[in-house]
């Protein structure tokens, strides 16, 4: 099926991948290296403030508030569906691609934005709680791709365009302010 829809014989992907497994796996190699490259200026910046003695709080919120602005403008696009669908897959049965994707940018993107938000409100970056805390922001996110359908039709509008996106992005900011102003207030 592959091979039919890149207009090429089965024996083209044996030439240059090796097997379909192989094949697979380049795909997830792409996918890794798009995330990589969508992400790497938000990355290269926590670096930059982890490596500050006292990151300035401002900038540290300022951070979390673009990585996720980012998260939601790629998972609004259409043209990036059947890479959601590829990860969602593989979160679901995950294989050797999953674990290629986790480790090269799923694992220190969750990293970086759990250690941005455990500076932000004074809590450890290593506390499960914390890596928790982290993983639900990112789903809440999540849910504006893998709910499209739902909150579609719930609004009554037909697709995410700038405007949408927009709003999604205004609402997702107040949860992080709500999310940020409630970890420093108590501790995990």
């Amino acid at each position: 099926e592959i091979a039919a829809q890149a207009g090429q014989n089965i024996a083209a992907i044996t030439y240059y991948f090796g097997s379909k497994e192989d094949l697979y796996l380049a795909c997830a190699q792409w996918i890794a290296d798009f995330i990589g490259e969508q992400f790497r200026p938000h990355a290269e910046e926590a670096e930059r403030l982890f490596a500050q003695p006292q990151p300035d709080r401002a900038a540290i919120r300022e951070l979390i508030l673009r990585a996720c602005r980012n998260m939601i403008k790629l998972l609004t696009q259409d043209d990036t569906v059947n890479l959601s669908k590829f990860i969602s897959r593989e979160q679901l049965s995950p294989t050797a691609a999953y674990h290629l994707v986790h480790e090269q940018v799923i694992s220190p993107l969750h990293s970086h934005l759990t250690r941005l938000i455990a500076a932000w409100t004074g809590c450890d970056a290593n506390d499960t709680r914390m890596i928790l805390h982290t993983h639900a922001l990112i789903g809440e996110i999540l849910a504006f791709r893998l709910g499209k359908e739902t909150i579609l039709l719930r609004t009554g509008w037909t697709a995410f365009d700038e405007e949408k996106t927009e709003l999604i992005n205004q609402t997702v900011t107040c949860h992080i302010d709500l999310i940020l102003q409630g970890l420093s207030q108590r501790s995990l």
